[in-house]
């Protein structure tokens, strides 16, 4: 995200993917960043399956003064200028499926030998589509024991990203017993496992099995305000609230296109694609200065790379102009079918600094590489930021202003079709006095449980002066019948298990 004034002054080894959009069988990583992907995915959270992305928050490039606030109080909502700063793909939150698919929990466990005595053990209750839980313990004695009984994933919700349960039969792995009630901390360090700075800004998520992946922007050493590339940064979690360090997915040594420190890459999304067995990976490309044009951001194209484990190092593709259009601030989304669609803000020939108009759908070819369609859903709207969910056979897309770090408030259309539309042109707007509390949109992360699916706003609060030090704001949307809403929290706690808000 940029100031509007930046162009003349400054500026999961085994099976099932779950991205938080949409599911489609994939692969399991085992943890560690060179596991191979294969395998079918068991039950998602939405449709079970490769995950669908949703947008980033904008980001990074020579913001203008004034830090946005870190904490989460009300203040200025980041939204980006599409001028100065390549506005970062908005915050499309992964597309939601239809919701998680129940799948089998803990497998039978196999009783004790004959003799007095053998007990049947009880099979545990997999959370959130869950772990297997433990078979009956051998009786010693006894008729033969029968084994626990298997347990019922998450209920069906609706939309959400798509998560890998993780059942027998299902290709993940067995797990532990799952942490269920979790507390998110909006005003606490968003430190990893070892105590540093979570650095994923402008991010997306995706679920493998029972394992969120957060990839984001990493702008540990954007400590002056400017805003090019360093790397892209992958962690995982069981629970939403425990984040480990897993890989620098992409560096500047990946490809030599990416050793240049003019280079801007912005709001990282990644869908899996069942059919090439590779997760993919969609970025908004563009330059920190340009020559011969004012200010930054004169590329505005969209860069593509690949990686066969979803926490691996990925590999360069190609970057290009979708359709030929320029493209910024962007997202991914992925239908239960596997159909895959690229989000952008952008027109044939705004690929200079300024004010964009126009948001783009490309649904992309069969392997997830180009795109085959071009859709234009909001015509004249300058948007940003976007994010993305369906709900009641609806679909929603968040997105902010263009008006750089000045404040403005997160509005969402609504789509009674497709993703494609029809869409509404009448915006809603959630968070309060013109601002979602200086927060810009990046993704929304459904988490599908067995009573009700919880839809998470998550954003980020950019800090202008520093972008190290930015952080994020997560929240629980809540749904009036007649629209959606977000109310302000420092904590707030949800069931995994159940998908309840405490």
């Amino acid at each position: 995200m940029k100031p509007w004034f930046a162009d003349s002054t400054i500026a999961i080894t085994a099976s099932c993917v779950l991205t938080l959009p949409f599911a489609v069988a994939v692969g399991c990583s085992d943890g560690s960043a060179s596991s191979a992907a294969a395998g079918s995915n068991g039950g998602s959270s939405v449709t079970a399956g490769a995950p669908g992305i949703g947008g980033a928050s904008a980001s990074s490039a020579t913001k203008a003064s004034g830090s946005t606030a870190t904490g989460g109080l009300p203040g200025s909502g980041g939204a980006t200028s599409a001028g100065s700063k390549a506005g970062s793909g908005g915050l499309g939150s992964g597309g939601l499926g239809s919701g998680g698919k129940t799948v089998s929990g803990g497998a039978t466990g196999s009783g004790g030998a004959t003799g007095p005595g053998g007990s049947t053990g009880s099979g545990g209750l997999s959370a959130l589509g869950g772990a297997k839980g433990p078979g009956g313990a051998s009786g010693t004695g006894g008729a033969t024991g029968s084994g626990g009984a298997k347990g019922l994933g998450g209920a069906t919700g609706t939309g959400g990203t798509s998560g890998v349960g993780g059942a027998s039969g299902n290709g993940c792995p067995s797990a532990g017993t799952a942490v269920t009630n979790v507390t998110i901390n909006n005003t606490g360090p968003w430190n990893d496992t070892t105590g540093k700075h979570i650095q994923a800004h402008g991010g997306g998520l995706i679920k493998v099995c029972d394992t969120w992946y957060w990839f984001g922007e990493d702008k540990t050493l954007n400590t002056n305000g400017t805003g090019n590339f360093h790397a892209i940064s992958c962690y995982a979690s069981k629970d939403l609230v425990t984040w480990e360090h897993r890989n620098s997915v992409v560096t500047t040594s990946t490809d030599p296109v990416l050793n240049n420190t003019n280079r801007i890459l912005e709001r990282p999304k990644v869908i899996y694609n069942a059919s090439t067995k590779l997760y993919v990976m969609w970025v908004h490309w563009d330059s920190e200065s340009c020559t011969g044009a004012s200010g930054a951001y004169c590329d505005s194209e969209a860069v593509v790379f690949t990686s066969p484990t979803v926490d691996g190092n990925y590999t360069y593709v190609k970057h290009f102009l979708p359709g030929g259009n320029a493209s910024r601030d962007c997202t991914l989304w992925q239908e239960p079918d596997g159909t895959a669609y690229f989000i952008s803000t952008g027109a044939p020939g705004q690929t200079s600094a300024g004010t964009f108009s126009q948001t783009q759908v490309y649904q992309l070819s069969s392997d997830y590489l180009d795109v085959a369609n071009t859709t234009k859903i909001w015509a004249n709207d300058t948007r940003e930021a976007y994010a993305f969910w369906k709900a009641n056979g609806k679909y929603y897309g968040i997105s902010s202003g263009q008006t750089g770090w000045a404040p403005n408030q997160a509005a969402y259309l609504t789509s009674t079709g497709s993703l494609t539309g029809p869409w509404n042109n009448s915006f809603t707007g959630v968070g309060v006095n013109n601002s979602t509390w200086s927060s810009q949109p990046t993704y929304v992360i459904p988490v599908v449980g067995s009573q009700t699916t919880t839809y998470i706003y998550a954003s980020d609060l950019w800090n202008s002066n520093n972008l190290s030090l930015s952080t994020y704001l997560w929240l629980p949307f809540t749904w009036d019948r007649s629209k959606w809403t977000l109310t302000y929290s420092a904590q707030w706690s949800i069931n995994l298990a159940t998908g309840v808000v405490n």
